[in-house]
């Protein structure tokens, strides 16, 4: 078998405290047995066999007892040689004690099993059995010997059993230290584990931007990091004292800390944006401790975040008139030239071409302010059931007659359930997405033989939804270029605003309905886009249309 080292380091304070409660039993038990000696009672229970013997060995393990007190007082030996002479002068003391007696039976028994089980827990390993394995044999020495003195003797099966009963009790407290030595490793690594959490979620907390403070109800704190401190740190000048608690949260700032007290007691939120020492947003949260509970305080500075968000709007605004700009010069330009023109034109057939190009670009300006104007306004929503079955059918009417003097005319085809199709949206917006669909199929759809071939399909799509899509036959789109089709201003045509799928999308989202472009790999063997628009169906709406004509009505 495999040395063992003790549950506890022998150099430790905790096997010291070991030896010295094994030599108080040691001490009460030799005081006990030479009590025994001195007194009529003795003879009766102990040493019947050997009275002398028997008061000798008593007395001898009261003086060795003793000086193994002064030994662990003195501390003259390390701990290994102590504790070896502890269990072989109890091995030795005993068994004289036991032949003296008449035979390892009673209480010397119960002395041997508990001196043994002492030695296991103070040596472990080979030393434990091996003092077990003495034990035994110096049990069934006494017995062998006293057989051979005395021919009435036989007490050879009770020692037989006795030194079983040394060996099991050493391998069971030896399988006891085994699995405590186990639990400790386990215990020890896991609190290692929560140490070095602890100490990395502290690194981060205290690397974060955001404040976090920890406190007790009353503001008393209890963790806060550098960012809190910062954001709550009074501004110079403002004629307070700064003879502050840095642990009182009334003390640091008491505007955070009446926030807290409000929301703890029940009539304040839990988000709240403060204004003192500087705009922060505080959130709040309740932990429940050992300790009781606690208040977890998150602290946004809205400065940083108001900065952000300044500066994100100037650059939409740059980028908004940078498109602008961009879309309205050509038309200008060519507004300009024709206007030069003009003047020197000699027929009238000259002048009304100049004026065409002059009236045609005005409208494309007047368009694309119309078009920027609507995408910064939002939809004003009036939702109603529609069954889009029967509306398709008039939309399809309306454009087949606006293409009927188109050279070539585009092919329109729908395909739809016999079942009806009820949503809810409103009727205008929906004709305009499907307009700016159509227009954007007719401009950038068109293959290249010229023949446009759209095709419109109703189907329900999931539960209390039903899909419109609308599919060309012309180029895919590019994959650059799909991600920013919904953008605005994005155009890869030179008369497009690059508003009108962007206006769309958005009147989608107004209706609680969604538009995308459908991933070409759902449909592998299928030329041209598909635009997909998704509308909620009608049934179970009708909480869904008070809330927006409210929102429509603000």
């Amino acid at each position: 078998m495999a040395s063992r080292t003790p549950l506890i380091s022998p150099a430790g304070a905790e096997n010291w405290r070991g030896l010295r409660l094994a030599n108080a039993y040691r001490l009460l038990l030799a005081l006990a047995l030479t009590a025994a000696a001195i007194t009529d009672q003795g003879p009766a229970m102990f040493g019947q066999t050997a009275p002398s013997l028997f008061m000798i060995t008593a007395w001898a393990y009261l003086f060795l007892a003793m000086a193994f007190e002064w030994l662990l007082e003195l501390r003259v030996l390390p701990f290994r040689p102590q504790a070896h002479l502890h269990t072989v002068g109890d091995l030795v003391c005993l068994i004289l004690i036991a032949y003296a007696s008449g035979g390892p039976q009673g209480p010397i028994a119960l002395a041997l099993v508990i001196a043994v089980g002492i030695a296991a827990v103070l040596h472990g390993g080979r030393a434990a059995i091996g003092y077990a394995a003495a034990g035994g044999i110096l049990v069934l020495g006494e017995a062998v010997y006293a057989s051979w003195l005395q021919a009435d003797a036989d007490h050879i099966t009770n020692s037989g059993f006795l030194g079983a009963a040394l060996l099991l009790i050493t391998v069971l407290v030896i399988a006891f230290e085994r699995r405590a030595a186990a639990w400790e490793q386990r215990s020890q690594s896991q609190e290692k584990e929560v140490r070095y959490l602890s100490e990395l979620a502290l690194r981060v907390i205290d690397q974060t931007d955001n404040g976090i403070v920890v406190s007790d109800p009353d503001g008393e704190i209890e963790y806060i990091n550098d960012a809190a401190r910062q954001l709550l740190r009074k501004p110079e000048g403002d004629g307070t004292s700064d003879e502050t608690n840095p642990n009182d949260l009334g003390d640091i700032c008491p505007t955070v800390l009446d926030a807290l007290q409000s929301w703890y007691n029940g009539s304040g939120p839990q988000l709240a944006d403060l204004d003192y020492p500087r705009r922060i947003r505080t959130n709040f949260h309740r932990i429940e401790t050992a300790l009781g509970p606690r208040a977890l305080v998150l602290l946004l500075d809205l400065t940083a975040e108001d900065e952000r968000v300044r500066r994100d709007k100037l650059a939409a605004l740059g980028r908004l008139i940078a498109s602008i700009a961009h879309e309205v010069r050509n038309p200008l330009s060519s507004i300009r030239q024709a206007a030069e023109l003009l003047p020197d034109s000699d027929t009238p057939e000259e002048r009304e071409q100049l004026t065409t190009i002059i009236t045609r670009h005005s409208d494309r300006i007047n368009r694309l302010v119309e078009d920027v104007l609507g995408a910064a306004r939002a939809p004003v929503v009036h939702p109603q059931a529609v069954d889009l079955g029967n509306w398709l059918e008039q939309f399809v009417a309306s454009r087949r007659q606006r293409w009927q003097n188109a050279d070539p005319a585009p092919e329109l085809v729908t395909t739809g359930p016999d079942a009806a199709a009820a949503v809810m949206v409103d009727t205008t917006h929906l004709w305009q997405v499907m307009d700016n669909l159509c227009d954007n199929a007719e401009r950038h759809g068109r293959p290249a033989d010229g023949q446009l071939k759209i095709a419109i399909t109703l189907s329900p799509a999931g539960r209390a939804q039903w899909q419109i899509r609308v599919c060309d036959n012309g180029p895919r789109i590019e994959a650059a270029n799909r991600d920013a089709l919904f953008e605005p201003f994005f155009t890869t045509h030179s008369q497009g605003t690059g508003l009108g799928l962007f206006v769309s999308r958005e009147l989608a989202l107004a209706n609680r309905g969604e538009l995308a472009l459908e991933d070409p790999d759902h449909t592998p063997g299928q030329a041209g886009n598909c635009f997909v628009l998704t509308l909620p169906a009608a049934d179970g709406a009708s909480e869904a249309e008070d809330t927006t004509q409210t929102q429509g009505k603000e």
